[in-house]
């Protein structure tokens, strides 16, 4: 089995990127139409769109936001359905850590769901709120936690 972080760049890529997404983080949770896969921060300068595939198949997605103060935030992370619970997340969460250290960042963010915030504590995040700003719409109900790298 081999894993690749594919930074976003191809149509094939983006559109694999946005029906993860789509399907994981609004319609399972009856979010329906409200999906934006033209939002801007998903191609502003700071953003870095990856997509996480296992022997060429897309099974997850996240971007990282770089702030440009050696600290970056990671948001929307998704696994399909089908591939929860099998380890992909862990290697996901590495990738995307050891491509945010490439990028000269030492502190990553995130805003957890609260059904993910056990998955980042064993993962070496704790609580530490960041931005109370950032606690609004689907975040409103997140728990913000940090990551040391």
């Amino acid at each position: 089995m081999t894993y690749e972080l594919i930074a976003v760049t191809d149509p094939s890529d983006w559109a694999d990127f946005h029906h993860i997404r789509r399907v994981e983080l609004f319609e399972a949770k009856g979010r329906f139409g409200v999906y934006d896969d033209k939002h801007p921060d998903d191609t502003a300068a700071f953003a870095h769109p990856f997509l996480l595939k296992q022997d060429g198949r897309a099974l997850g997605t996240t971007r990282l936001d770089v702030f440009g103060d050696g600290r970056a935030a990671i948001r929307l992370v998704a696994i399909t359905a089908a591939e929860q619970r099998k380890g992909h997340g862990r290697v996901l969460e590495a990738m995307v850590s050891s491509e945010a250290e490439r990028l000269g960042v030492h502190a990553l963010l995130v805003n957890a769901a609260d059904e993910a915030v056990g998955f980042y504590e064993k993962t070496g995040w704790t609580r530490f709120d960041w931005d109370p700003a950032e606690l609004v719409g689907i975040a409103a109900t997140c728990v913000q936690m940090r990551k040391l790298l």
